[in-house]
Order: structure tokens, then C-alpha cells, then sequence
């Protein structure tokens, strides 16, 4: 072999070799831009969903104070109710109790009086 077909055979090797490694970085840039585009748009989904659990988690507290107010309320009115029910139970024991004092004025009346 001469020593120009050496050179031009090295040559080649190197040329390919250093087209190799331009493929390969040009595969590279395009998979990092790939994994960039990819990444901003997750982040862009993840700050999306972020603000969207923010809402509902304001949506939250909102519904669990209305929540806690109305059993409040509803507390109140228990115990409004059971305060009325206790009034009619003492106007009901003393309706009875007139009742029968009734009853025995009138017995009494009668004793008294049995043309009554």
C-alpha cells in the first residue's frame, strides 16, 4: 500500500468519525430541545393544576365555613326548639294542674250544692 492510500484512508476514518460525532451531537441538541419543549410543558401543566387545587382548596374552606356556620345554626335552633317544648310541657302541667283544681271545685261545688 502506498502511503498516499494510508493518508487517504485515515483521512476518511477521521472525516467519519468526526461526522459521527456531529450526528450524534445534533441527536443530542434535538433530544435536549425535545426534553426542553417537554419540560416547560409540564411545568405549564403543573402550574395550571396548581392554580386549579388552589381554587378548590379556597372552594374548600369556603364550603367548610359555611358548613360549620350552618350547624351552628342548626344548634341554635335545637336548642330553641327544646326550649319551646319545655314551655309547652310546663304550660301542659299546668293546664293539668288547673284542670284538676277545676275538678275539685267543682266536686266541692257539687258537695255543696247537689242541685248543681
Amino acid at each position: 500500500m502506498s502511503t498516499a492510500l494510508i493518508i487517504v484512508i485515515v483521512a476518511v476514518v477521521v472525516l467519519l468519525l468526526v461526522l459521527l460525532v456531529l450526528a450524534g451531537r445534533r441527536r443530542s441538541e434535538a433530544r435536549t430541545r425535545e426534553r426542553r419543549v417537554e419540560a416547560r410543558a409540564r411545568g405549564a401543566e403543573a402550574e395550571r393544576r396548581s392554580g386549579r387545587a388552589g381554587e378548590l382548596e379556597d372552594k374548600a374552606q369556603s364550603l367548610t365555613s359555611e358548613a360549620e356556620r350552618r350547624h351552628e345554626r342548626a344548634d341554635e335552633l335545637r336548642e330553641e326548639a327544646q326550649r319551646f317544648e319545655r314551655e309547652a310541657q310546663q304550660h301542659a302541667e299546668s293546664a293539668d294542674a288547673e284542670r284538676t283544681s277545676a275538678d275539685e271545685h267543682a266536686e266541692r261545688a257539687r258537695e255543696i250544692d247537689p242541685d248543681r
